[in-house]
């Protein structure tokens, strides 16, 4: 079972790359138990792309073209060494799942999760969006070549338990093998 865990083999993909900066104001917040500070931030951006926490991202995948790493940006913050952060909430493609690629799940079908981590800001590729099947399936329809969205627009077909390898549909049920 593969992990998400973007920062590995990432510098080479960085360089010469556009970087994120921050958008917005800070919020600060101090740490528990001594730790150092914290500069919370809303958004970043890069040229005239923003993501905001609360937005999904894909994010640099080296060698994983066909799989990219995508996940909803659940906090901003730069780190009191100056280290610009995000925590990133995963998404599971059906190939990462115990039960593996199903005959039912579709080309950018995504099962939420439960596992975050932090990682380095610079390793957001771009924005993307996680829907509904349906929404997806009209989206799809209108956008014939479906060319323009094949790399931002995925489906959220249900939730997976990393730990345990529960895999459960957008309609509530299990799925078993």
């Amino acid at each position: 079972m593969s992990s998400p865990e973007p920062q590995a083999g990432i510098a080479p993909l960085l360089s010469g790359r556009q970087l994120w900066k921050w958008s917005g104001s800070p919020t600060q917040r101090r740490g528990l138990k001594g730790k150092a500070r914290k500069l919370f931030y809303k958004a970043v951006v890069r040229g005239k792309e923003t993501v905001r926490v609360g937005d999904c991202a894909v994010f640099l995948s080296p060698g994983r073209p066909q799989l990219p790493y995508v996940g909803r940006v659940e906090s901003l913050w730069e780190s009191w060494s100056s280290s610009m952060v995000v925590r990133v909430k995963w998404f599971y493609h059906p190939e990462e799942t115990r039960l593996g690629k199903r005959h039912c799940d579709g080309k950018n079908a995504l099962y939420q999760s439960s596992h975050e981590d932090e990682n380095d800001v610079q390793t957001i590729s771009h924005r993307c969006q996680v829907i509904g099947r349906s929404e997806y399936d009209r989206v799809i329809r209108e956008h014939k070549s479906g060319a323009a969205t094949a790399n931002d627009l995925f489906y959220l077909a249900g939730t997976y338990e990393p730990t345990t390898g529960q895999l459960i549909g957008a309609d509530g049920m299990a799925i078993v093998s």
